[in-house]
């Protein structure tokens, strides 16, 4: 038997999508002839059947089924259920990729906790704090997990043993247009699993994100839209019933109800039309009342339940109000130690809670406890637990997380923080924060090393009632390096003023880093010394660029040595005089620097301005051809169809 069957089903599948999945396929750390790959393509009407078989000649592990169109992603992935042939299934969306390891990983995994399931660690591309809460430590069983339901998130990017998919019926729900078809198929998993896994070791799936990808045929001013959510309320209570399932149940009626209905009066809701904001609001009330998700309230935090009970009242004028009024607040962070000690990275960071006009959470002391600031209208409409907020700042939190710009992968970082009511005029009240970490490039890929020569953004992940946010540590600490195991591991502000990390970034280090003096050397060697302080004692290979004629740009070997706290650049001088590329990525730095011997030794004098970015050139671009054409009205008349849900 093959260890694993990859089901794709696709339907006018982009040629760059298709690519990028199977080029994940092809550097599968699992040898090919260990799994499949089932392509079941639901009546595409252009070339995606041919490209698929041009796939299939040059692959013996590559099968391709072609079935009359269905017009959803169910049924292409229930014929590759019924054609798989490997011990485990791992569902792929036609433009996303795995993984190098995944295959493997996730394998040996299920094999060794005999899981029915395997939710491997996921990133998705345009979020870069996807679901890192759920990938913390590796757990061979998650059922029963209190914090969370162990299929979060609830998209079929998993591994799912066959045997355990064929004895239980388990199947997408098929129709031309079946909304959360994933939701339906994984509460059957949920249903009747005995071992749920979960794998945050080893990077598993990226969700990618491009221009134009996703669905769009969930909108909230639509009725299929409540109607899909209705019946996926219904069949959680359906198939989750009994007092047995009560926590996975709970787990999910609570997730839909805080994101999907009381998460849809946010401040988009208040820039609706009229017609609209009354439509999603009846919508949402008429659930609230048929599946009693007031339960919920004492768990879904102030802001939530202040949401939920409004709605419950039926005021929809005070509930546009709170909309306004009680807007999540980002949190952010400025670094304000980022220093290398020993080879690891010593972070503290200063947070605050605030958007973009300066505005922070407007709150107040009353009767010894903290409350919301709101209208008396609002306050003499809603209990005194909507507005209490005195146990969700106890619970207010940030991490640290470092975010990979190639893979999209991101690790928490072992941190703390410290949040601390700060005293304002009259009884109101703000925050303070402070997050303190050690960053080990070493272990910092939850005991693994941080791949190398990649950028790494330090992002602060703040969490404050139902508001989480990541963004980037802003900093304007100088750049450093640590040398330590043979490599120069550098911390810098980027370009857009936050602190980035590359581990064996010496070769950047040398265009981040930015000359203060130089030195002749032996053998006709110079020695720059460079700006900051930095950490360790030894050397390391790194190259420098060369300016030469025309601006041509040539690496010549170099070494960059650290010792008690300096940096220098030892670079061979084959000329008299030299253009080198070094400090030329710190802000306002020339393009390059004159390293001139004299008869009193060496000098050192900054080169050319950064050049000017030119405007780019207008194109003449010729006339489009009636194919091109055609093409382009087929692919408008497309999306019009998707957008009235006549096809997904």
């Amino acid at each position: 038997m093959l260890k694993v069957s990859v089901v794709v089903p696709t339907y006018q599948t982009p040629p760059e999508g298709l690519k990028r999945l199977v080029a994940s396929l092809n550097r599968q750390t699992m040898p090919a002839e260990e799994f499949e790959v089932v392509f079941v393509d639901d009546g595409s009407p252009d070339d995606t059947p041919a490209r698929l078989r041009e796939i299939q000649e040059t692959r013996p592990n590559v099968r391709v089924e072609r079935i009359e169109n269905s017009g959803w992603p169910s049924k292409p992935r229930n014929v590759g259920v019924d054609l798989a042939r490997g011990e485990y299934i791992a569902f792929m969306d036609h433009d996303d990729e795995l993984y190098p390891d995944a295959l493997r990983a996730a394998h040996a995994f299920a094999v060794a906790h005999r899981s029915d399931v395997v939710n491997g660690k996921e990133a998705r591309t345009s979020v870069p704090g996807w679901a890192i809460a759920v990938y913390t430590a590796d757990e061979p069983q998650s059922i029963g997990n209190p914090d969370r339901h162990p299929l979060l998130p609830m998209n079929p990017h998993k591994l799912y043993r066959r045997d355990f998919l064929l004895a239980h019926d388990i199947r997408f729900p098929e129709g031309r247009k079946v909304m959360w078809e994933d939701i339906f198929f994984n509460v059957q998993v949920a249903r009747h699993a005995q071992v749920i896994s979960t794998l945050s070791t080893v990077p598993y799936y990226h969700w990618v994100t491009t221009e134009g990808s996703g669905s769009t045929t969930f909108v909230k001013t639509r009725d299929d839209y409540w109607y899909w959510l209705e019946q996926v309320y219904e069949y959680i209570e359906e198939q989750l019933a009994g007092d047995e399932n009560r926590l996975q149940r709970e787990q999910l009626l609570m997730h839909q109800y805080s994101y999907r209905v009381l998460g849809a009066f946010d401040l988009k809701y208040v820039s609706r039309s009229e017609r609209n904001r009354e439509f999603i609001f009846e919508h949402c009330r008429r659930l609230q009342a048929a599946h009693g998700m007031t339960q919920f309230d004492d768990r879904v935090g102030p802001s939530r339940r202040l949401r939920s009970e409004l709605l419950q009242a039926g005021d929809r004028t005070l509930l546009e109000e709170v909309c306004r009024t009680d807007a999540s607040v980002p949190g952010w962070g400025r670094a304000r130690e980022l220093r290398w000690e020993d080879g690891r990275l010593r972070v503290a960071v200063d947070i605050e809670w605030s958007d973009s006009q300066g505005r922070r959470p407007a709150l107040e002391r009353r009767d010894g406890r903290i409350h919301k600031v709101v209208s008396d209208e609002v306050r003499a409409a809603v209990t005194e637990a909507a507005l209490d907020v005195t146990d969700d700042l106890a619970k207010a939190t940030a991490s640290l997380a470092v975010h990979s710009r190639r893979s999209r992968i991101a690790w928490p970082v072992p941190s703390e923080t410290r949040v601390e009511i700060v005293d304002g005029p009259g009884d109101a009240v703000g925050l303070s924060a402070r997050l303190v970490a050690e960053l080990d490039p070493a272990v910092a890929a939850l005991g693994a090393a941080l791949t190398p020569a990649t950028h790494w953004d330090l992002n602060l992940r703040a969490k404050l009632g139902n508001g989480t946010t990541q963004r980037g540590v802003r900093t304007e600490i100088p750049a450093s390096v640590t040398v330590t195991g043979g490599a120069a591991h550098l911390i810098y502000p980027n370009d857009g003023g936050s602190a980035t990390l590359i581990p064996g970034g010496q070769v950047e280090a040398v265009r981040r880093l930015t000359p203060v003096s130089v030195e002749a050397g032996a053998d006709g060697e110079v020695r720059i010394r460079l700006s900051g302080v930095h950490d360790g004692d030894g050397d390391v290979a790194t190259s420098v660029g060369v300016y030469g004629p025309r601006r041509a740009v040539t690496t010549v070997p170099a070494v960059l040595a650290v010792s008690a706290g300096v940096a220098t650049l030892r670079v061979p001088q084959g000329s008299k005089r030299l253009r080198l590329r070094v400090g030329d990525r710190t802000p306002g730095a020339p393009l390059w620097w004159n390293v001139v011997r004299t008869r009193e030794g060496v000098a050192l004098t900054p080169g050319a301005e950064p050049p000017r970015p030119k405007p780019p050139k207008r194109v003449k671009r010729p006339a489009p051809t009636v194919g091109a054409l055609v093409r382009r009205l087929r692919a408008r008349a497309g999306g019009l169809l998707r957008r009235l849900g006549l096809r997904r």
